[in-house]
């Protein structure tokens, strides 16, 4: 099988699942474009590409493109100034349903771990990576990757155990996560 067929192979089986990955941390309206540029790039090194567990790689580059995305868009809000700061905080409707409260509380504690830490425990349980995969994504050791995910976890079994209303009392900023 060709190289060209060997990609297109990839590109068809692996697709969706990075356009997904983006969708959640970007949105709609970037991910096409942060998906399309991960297949780009990873035609481009398509030569040096482990091409016998593509996704964590495909996962790794589209986090990087995200990220660089997230901190362009952040330096341009800074240099807009404070007329934007209103646009930025405008306050939702409050849902008093038990289920917005719950998608709230899990936000919250979501939001108040370390990016990294976020993209651990959403890489494995949206992503459906094993360990060794969300660890390279996440550029560390599968031991250093289990040690951070058992104390994410205990973290966020506190943070769960928590009165709804007090963690999401704690209003996190969602900017830039697309959660």
């Amino acid at each position: 099988m060709s190289d060209e067929e060997s990609f297109t192979r990839m590109f068809q089986d692996h697709y969706e699942s990075v356009l997904r990955y983006a969708w959640r941390r970007v949105g709609p309206a970037e991910a096409p474009d942060i998906t399309a540029e991960t297949f780009k790039i990873a035609w481009e090194k398509y030569g040096r590409f482990p091409r016998e567990q593509p996704l964590p790689w495909l996962y790794a580059t589209a986090r990087n493109l995200t990220l660089n995305l997230i901190r362009r868009d952040n330096r341009r809000d800074e240099l807009a100034g404070p007329s934007s700061e209103g646009l930025k905080h405008h306050g939702v409707e409050a849902d008093h349903a038990t289920t917005v409260v719950a998608r709230q509380t899990a936000l919250a504690a979501l939001n108040s771990l370390s990016e990294d830490d976020r993209e651990l425990v959403l890489l494995m349980s949206w992503e459906g990576l094993d360990l060794r995969g969300a660890a390279k994504v996440v550029g560390c050791s599968r031991p250093t990757a289990a040690m951070r995910l058992h104390r994410v976890r205990k973290r966020l079994r506190r943070l769960l155990g928590e009165e709804p209303q007090s963690v999401a009392a704690r209003q996190p900023s969602c900017q830039g996560n697309a959660v």
